[in-house]
């Protein structure tokens, strides 16, 4: 899967680094949309899609996710 948004965007996402990827896989953010430290205008969410998909790569690589936060 391409990754379609973000610092990464266009990289395939077996390719990002596992700090993104945890970021990426997270089950849930502060609140109904994550908002960017960036601007006070901008509320979107990660794609399911391309949660599922972090995943899938993070359990792979032998991280699990404790509560709402990934470990090793």
């Amino acid at each position: 899967m391409i990754l379609p948004f973000g610092k990464y965007k266009g990289r395939q996402i077996e390719d990002i680094p596992e700090d993104y990827l945890c970021w990426l896989g997270k089950p849930k953010y502060s609140g109904a949309f994550y908002k960017s430290l960036h601007s006070t205008e901008l509320n979107w969410k990660v794609p399911l899609a391309v949660t599922i998909e972090a995943r899938k790569i993070l359990e792979k690589r032998g991280w699990k996710l404790n509560g709402t936060e990934w470990e090793r």
